[in-house]
């Protein structure tokens, strides 16, 4: 659930809500380094899953799907990973270091390796819905950071100089800066062209982009909440993934509306109060 108070009151964080949490406690090299790798699994477990329905089998099947023995990144993105579900554990948001499912197995049938890339073909055509407003700020993020890259190569050729090339911490970072640069762009390039805008809705119906003013009917309290697509759920910002188990209850929903949320420490009643479109 992407409302921080409501998750922390029952005993529950999301995936969205500890990134945030693991990004402001690495040091800037760090985040740099492993920053990208974990934005990526975030993604595609989605921001606003608990963390407390992590498992084993389903930290197995991330690996299995999107971390290749052939991709040369591969030891970078395991190393990434480890230290992320370490840091979940060190916060007592896991019970097990999930980690240990993260590894990549040498080799592999060809049969495997077709299916699991046709599988990724298939998921690259697929259209996602966006608010106009979160299409915009990827193209604006796009936009620095096709700005940045010329300034990044800029300062790995003058790292370059120093030829003691052991301890040359800046032209690390530079490299590691640089890599992170390339892969969010590819990341953006291959989002926008997903992205389709959200229809418009003249009705009172929640749909994606509605701003929708709900009560929790157990403790009487109030949160406003925009629906969005999965990539511009924000928990701070109050908006949450129609993919999520909350946005998946609201969407399609009029004032009046009860809805029940499976959460960790039981069901959750919402009641719809209000519901504006953008």
């Amino acid at each position: 659930m992407t409302d921080q108070s409501t998750s922390t009151q029952n005993g529950a964080v999301t995936l969205g809500q500890a990134f945030q949490e693991y990004l402001d406690s690495l040091k800037p090299e760090a985040r740099v380094r492993h920053g990208a790798y974990v934005r990526k699994y975030v993604e595609f477990a989605g921001h606003d899953l608990w963390i407390s329905s992590l498992t084993g089998s389903h930290v197995e099947h991330y690996r299995e799907s999107q971390i290749q023995a052939t991709d040369p990144q591969a030891p970078e993105r395991v190393a990434a990973l480890k230290d992320w579900f370490q840091f979940l554990k060190k916060r007592s948001y896991t019970t097990a270091n999930l980690g240990v499912y993260v590894r990549v197995k040498k080799g592999g049938n060809s049969r495997s390796s077709a299916n699991s890339h046709s599988a990724q073909v298939r998921a690259s055509d697929e259209t996602v819905q966006m608010t106009a407003e979160g299409i915009e700020a990827l193209r604006t993020e796009l936009e620095e950071l096709n700005a940045q890259r010329p300034q990044i190569v800029k300062a790995i050729e003058e790292a370059r100089e120093d030829k003691d090339f052991r301890e040359n911490s800046p032209l690390e970072a530079a490299r590691e800066a640089l890599a992170f640069n390339e892969q969010r762009r590819r990341e953006i390039e291959t989002a926008l062209k997903r992205a389709v805008i959200a229809d418009q809705q003249t009705t009172d119906v929640s749909a994606v982009g509605s701003t929708i003013c709900v009560t929790r009917l157990d403790n009487e309290s109030t949160n406003t909440w925009k629906l969005v697509g999965p990539r511009e759920a924000n928990a701070r910002e109050q908006k949450i993934s129609v993919e999520s188990p909350v946005g998946k209850a609201l969407l399609g929903r009029r004032p009046g509306d009860v809805v029940t949320v499976e959460a960790p420490s039981g069901d959750l009643e919402f009641r719809i109060d209000d519901v504006q479109q953008s």
